[in-house]
């Protein structure tokens, strides 16, 4: 967990870093609430999407699923957005599809830990909706397969450098 967060905090300072040599207006980062069902429970997202035109995005997020029945799940997300309909200049609509790495961790007290991570496929839709000239609003839904598949839906708020 602790070299999870460690590698959370410096993709996102490298994404800053990044970010000051191109166009800023093109760079999205943010965080938001998570459900994942088979997993059934809540979770947080920390995310950043570049835009590399006016129809292709790449994105990166962080998704830790709160612990549950003694299982808790590190979900990293490298994703690619589509935007196949652009409503207005305040909403569009993006499919998802790129690569997932789902990691969890069962903890038996003094039993000891049992951990594992499965590689998977992401496929889903989102939608930006522009709340102010610095704010964007995101919800997503999303399909991850793998070993056991599960869905997730949820929203994040990000910032527009």
């Amino acid at each position: 967990m602790k070299k999870s967060i460690v590698l959370v905090f410096a993709l996102i300072l490298s994404c800053n870093l990044f970010a000051q040599s191109f166009d800023s207006s093109k760079i999205r980062a943010g965080a938001g609430l998570v459900y994942a069902t088979d997993i059934s429970n809540i979770g947080i997202n920390i995310n950043g999407v570049y835009a590399f035109n006016e129809k292709w995005e790449g994105a990166f997020g962080y998704t830790h699923i709160f612990e549950k029945d003694n299982i808790s799940y590190n979900i990293f997300d490298f994703d690619a957005h589509y935007v196949f309909h652009q409503q207005d200049e305040k909403m569009n609509f993006y499919g998802i599809g790129g690569l997932n790495i789902t990691g969890w961790k069962a903890d038996f007290g003094a039993a000891g830990d049992l951990s594992d991570s499965d590689f998977g496929i992401n496929l889903g839709v989102g939608m930006n909706y522009k709340l102010s000239d610095k704010l964007n609003l995101a919800p997503e839904a999303r399909f991850t397969i793998v070993d056991d598949t599960y869905f997730r839906i949820g929203a994040s708020l990000q910032y527009m450098f």
